[in-house]
């Protein structure tokens, strides 16, 4: 997939970046924040919207990608930002370095295995009482395209999960709604809001709809 998203570049922003649900989730988050707080984009992409939200409120951008093309874009774009070629399953910042952690639409290649250890990740990189905010899809929303095989035993998590995205078949795997929260819950957070909002991509973008679902928690005073 980093290959697909180098290619796709630009033309991925012309597509979400008019997120509706997605504007409202990221101010909500930074309204939440101190000021000129640190906050680690996960998956910054183009930097739009979501880097240049958070530079132009005043706090401090600093995104990770695993595609050099759109890392490029991100530094053009959001020139006061800082941001940098890596995967967010090897990267090691020091732990409680960000007051805001964002990980934007950027989970769905992880199996589940990978998601625990991210969650954990994000609980370490948190500074006591910093908060996270992901934007996901839960599979109990897509459920017409999951097959019975695709569930794992507790029906919480489904792997392989067809989708139509930039005209390109992509698997997603998800958790569902309960299973992103109990996700989260599980790395030490507590978990402040969770809504869905579906988002409908321009006709030409060659995408499904995408019931998004954004949730914000918030990493307990005093956990190291």
């Amino acid at each position: 997939m980093t290959q697909f998203f180098n290619q796709i570049g630009s033309k991925y922003e012309e597509a979400y970046t008019h997120d509706e649900g997605l504007h409202k989730a990221v101010t909500d988050l930074l309204q939440l924040l101190p000021p000129k707080a640190l906050v680690l984009d996960c998956g910054c992409g183009t930097g739009k919207p979501v880097a240049t939200m958070v530079a132009g409120s005043g706090h401090r951008e600093h995104g990770i990608d695993r595609s050099e093309t759109m890392v490029e874009i991100s530094r053009r774009q959001v020139p006061s930002g800082t941001f940098e070629k890596a995967d967010m399953l090897k990267y090691c910042p020091e732990d409680a370095s960000f007051s805001g952690i964002i990980a934007m639409l950027s989970l769905f290649e992880l199996n589940r295995a990978e998601l625990v250890s991210v969650a954990d990740r994000f609980h370490r990189w948190l500074q006591p009482e910093g908060y996270l905010l992901i934007g996901v899809i839960g599979a109990d929303d897509r459920a017409k395209d999951v097959e019975a095989e695709m569930w794992d035993a507790d029906g919480l998590f489904a792997s392989g999960i067809p989708t139509t995205f930039m005209n390109h078949l992509e698997l997603k795997n998800l958790f569902t709604k309960k299973g992103w929260i109990a996700l989260l819950e599980g790395a030490g957070l507590k978990v402040l809001s969770a809504e869905v909002d579906v988002f409908k991509p321009p006709p030409d973008a060659g995408c499904d709809d995408e019931p998004h679902y954004f949730v914000i928690a918030k990493k307990p005073p005093n956990h190291t």
